[in-house]
């Protein structure tokens, strides 16, 4: 038994070499590519793609999508590569950089995704006659909404059918405004992926 033991932590030192070999690896080919060596860029981009490539996967749905984002990261790290300092690890760098491409993109998706569901919702409050291509999107948002867990469809509801303010729904709910814009977002996300499906 002890020497299983023994055995399992010498497997977890020699890992855990390796790991740490591996993460020098990449500050030396960042160095090289600093100093003008192209193939040891070309080698450093290689590694780290299929490594944001993963990071990517789990966070973005489209595949289009986690392809753009993944080329404008490779960008960002070119314009920055002057600004990595040898001495520090490269890969809290190399996540900070992608980390803020990544909120530009959820953010730029979020806005453009609000303004649609709004648009296509505001349209069932509206007074004005509703277009038969438009009434065809906007029983369409109707249904995914009512396919929402219970809360995400009654604060949508309230705020897009009924045409409550947020300050309002957060009265009639005894809830927070900032937890209502909450409930409401992961909704309008939920509504977003449905339509990604069957588009």
């Amino acid at each position: 038994m002890y020497f299983l033991l023994y055995l399992n932590n010498a497997d977890t030192i020699d890992s855990m070499h390796l790991m740490t070999q591996e993460k020098e690896t990449y500050s030396r080919l960042m160095v090289e590519a600093q100093a003008g060596n192209s193939e040891a860029y070309h080698n450093l981009l290689s590694k780290i793609s299929d490594i944001l490539s993963g990071f990517l996967t789990r966070r973005i749905y489209s595949f289009d999508d986690r392809e753009d984002v993944l080329q404008e990261i490779l960008i960002a790290i070119h314009r920055s590569r002057h600004t990595y300092l040898p001495t520090k690890p490269f890969h809290p760098w190399m996540y900070a950089i992608a980390k803020n491409i990544l909120y530009k993109y959820y953010k730029k998706v979020n806005q453009q995704y609000s303004r649609f569901v709004e648009i296509e919702m505001n349209q069932l409050v509206s007074n004005k006659e509703i277009q038969p291509n438009e009434k065809e999107k906007a029983d369409k948002i109707l249904l995914l909404i009512q396919e929402l867990p219970k809360k995400q469809r009654d604060i949508i509801s309230m705020l897009k059918i009924q045409g409550l303010a947020v300050k309002e729904v957060s009265l009639k709910l005894r809830m927070s405004e900032a937890n209502v814009r909450v409930i409401a977002h992961r909704g309008y996300q939920t509504i977003r992926i449905k339509i990604n499906d069957e588009n």
